[in-house]
């Protein structure tokens, strides 16, 4: 093909008819431009196949990780409302001078059980890695920066001061002097069946400073449980996951 070109060429060359040559010459290169033209069109086309389809594949990895987030959530949203019914069980007991009896243990050991939000920011941080900007969606990416980026943070901030903290500080100094042992579970059943035994449950139902604690540590869990869980990052990991997986739909559509 480039021999024939040049033969053309050279024939309105010799032929003297430098006007047809020029115009061919223009065409020749208005023939280049278009191919190369088309070549960057092609180029752009598959880059940006493969930049969607990484997308696509990022995306779908962030959903299951806030699945299976949102289903640790839930599940410890279970956990702390036992511990609240457990706490007003063991308050109501005190408070009513009941006798004793060997639930007891279960119900403080259950008020006592800690939960840990169990997440995973390993497709986040690989985004990350890979670069933010690879959503292109603008306003999901605010969306999953604002959600691993600081409200897991502010979430886990909480819980440790909030619940962990303090419940670490009581089984140290508090329960100590008043039962048996801590840490008694059974890590055969389906709730472990945590067990505190006090030493002495008649003295626990004048003991002002061990009342104290439970009532605000049965407020601290509900505090916990209604904002930070239900209002907050329940909401949120749930609102992503539903944007998410709109943004997969129109990606494969």
């Amino acid at each position: 093909m480039i021999k024939i070109f040049r033969h053309i060429r050279q024939r309105y060359i010799s032929e003297g008819k430098t006007k047809k040559y020029l115009l061919y010459a223009i065409g020749e290169i208005v023939l280049v431009v278009i191919g190369i033209l088309i070549a960057l069109s092609i180029n752009n086309w598959n880059e940006d196949r493969r930049a969607s389809k990484e997308e696509l594949h990022m995306l779908k990895a962030i959903e299951i990780g806030l699945e299976a987030d949102f289903t640790d959530l839930k599940w410890n949203e279970k956990r702390i409302i036992s511990s609240i019914a457990s706490a007003d069980v063991v308050i109501h007991s005190l408070e009513n001078n009941l006798p004793y009896n060997d639930s007891i243990p279960d119900y403080i050991g259950d008020m006592m059980f800690p939960v840990i939000f169990e997440h995973s920011t390993s497709a986040f941080e690989t985004l990350k890695s890979k670069s933010i900007n690879l959503i292109k969606n603008e306003t999901l990416r605010d969306e999953i920066i604002r959600v691993y980026g600081s409200e897991y943070s502010y979430f886990l901030r909480n819980e440790s001061s909030i619940i962990l903290d303090e419940n670490e500080r009581a089984i140290r100094d508090l329960f100590s002097t008043r039962f048996e042992e801590s840490y008694v579970y059974d890590l055969n059943a389906s709730n472990s069946k945590p067990r505190l035994k006090p030493l002495n449950y008649e003295v626990l139902k004048t003991d002002q400073e061990f009342l104290y604690f439970v009532k605000s540590y049965r407020n601290r869990l509900n505090l916990f449980l209604n904002y930070h869980y239900r209002q907050k990052l329940l909401k949120l990991v749930k609102t992503l996951i539903m944007s998410i997986d709109t943004e997969i739909k129109n990606i494969e559509a």
